[in-house]
């Protein structure tokens, strides 16, 4: 394969899931708001996938329902589907999920 080709030149590009309502509680910094799937998945679904113009939420790559959390074990699990089989982009888009993740989740927790 040359550099310059795509691997899959022609993905099917999926509906963008609508944005989640934020409640009064979640914004409150007096009230203790543990992750859940929903919040990871909106933290990561707009990540670009790295051959083509879409995210990787276009593209159900990430799904919320292949997300799971575990605040009892500070866990975050983010099951995600490349493309294509064999994808030679699974490594860089793991490797994108898991330092938007650092950065953001751990960011957070430290205020």
């Amino acid at each position: 394969m040359k550099l310059d080709q795509l691997e899959n030149e022609n993905p099917n590009v999926y509906n963008k899931t609508g944005d989640r309502e934020v409640t009064a509680e979640e914004e409150d910094d007096d009230v203790v708001d543990e992750f859940d799937a929903r919040e990871v998945f909106d933290l990561i679904r707009d990540i670009n996938d790295p051959e083509h113009p879409l995210t990787l939420e276009q593209l159900h790559v990430v799904q919320e329902d292949l997300i799971e959390v575990d605040d009892a074990k500070n866990t975050i699990k983010v099951n995600f589907t490349p493309t294509i089989p064999h994808c030679s982009m699974a490594t860089l888009i793991g490797l994108s999920i898991r330092v938007k993740l650092l950065r953001l989740v751990l960011i957070d927790s430290c205020r």
